[in-house]
């Protein structure tokens, strides 16, 4: 399933300080409100990393915060390792300097390096990812222009990060009163943040995706019904935002 982009102008080329410079202004809103909406994209036969996987087959991939934490996480299906084997290059960089050292031992391709500083790796990728990423970083902007930086002509960063509107935190809010996830967490990015953290960062946000392998039957339901009375966000408990330069935005929104 995926939702196409209906309004004359689309939402991720909207500055929307080209409607109000008041950010509370109902028409700003409103345009941002659709523009999220026209870019929203659902994936019911994929989860998130199955579809990086699919986008770093063949690709020079830049991997940030691969080490998802703790060395417990490095399981078979540890996704850096999945990663690895479809990329036909990959970097990945984490600032867990002692565990980036224990991997480059096992022989993987892995620096230690801060990606919301202004270094430069000197080189260039076709895709970016970094997964549950944004939420732990002091500047987003900062992780935002370090990510553009290091991006090929033509290429794509996706970012992962929880959905504080889904069922899973909403039900929890319900049972215990107050959410806690992540310790490490310190911040939530929705969509309306994205796009305007994209913005400042000199980036474009172009489209929002929305991963869960839903059943062919549950899907015909939600589609039919439960979407007619509920947001769709409700149903997934990430978001996976996709950003490009500006210069390739319109490449990205015609394929």
């Amino acid at each position: 399933m995926t939702m196409k982009a209906t309004a004359q102008q689309p939402v991720h080329s909207l500055d929307w300080t080209r409607v109000s410079d008041d950010p509370n202004n109902p028409d700003a809103k409103a345009r941002v409100r659709q523009t999220v909406r026209d870019i929203r994209r659902v994936h019911a036969n994929s989860d998130i990393v199955s579809y990086v996987e699919q986008a770093a087959a063949g690709k020079r991939m830049l991997d940030v915060g691969m080490i998802n934490h703790t060395r417990t996480n490095w399981h078979s299906e540890w996704r850096h390792r999945r990663f690895v084997k479809v990329a036909s290059y990959i970097l990945g960089i984490d600032i867990l300097a002692e565990m980036i050292d224990q991997l480059a031992k096992e022989g993987y391709n892995v620096r230690t390096v801060d990606a919301t500083s202004d270094i430069d790796l000197g080189e260039r990728f076709d895709l970016i990812f970094a997964g549950d990423v944004i939420e732990h970083v002091d500047s987003a902007v900062g992780l935002l222009k370090f990510s553009g930086r290091h991006l090929a002509p033509g290429g794509r960063i996706l970012m992962s990060t929880p959905n504080p509107f889904s069922r899973k935190f909403v039900r929890q809010f319900r049972r215990e009163g107050v959410i806690v996830v992540n310790l490490d967490h310190v911040a939530w990015v929705t969509p309306t943040m994205a796009l305007e953290i994209a913005h400042r960062a000199g980036l474009q946000l172009t489209q929002v995706h929305l991963n869960k392998r839903i059943g062919k039957w549950k899907l015909w339901l939600k589609e039919k019904l439960v979407w007619k009375y509920e947001p769709v966000e409700y149903t997934f408990p990430d978001y996976l935002y996709e950003f490009t330069t500006p210069s390739h935005a319109e490449l990205r929104r015609n394929r």
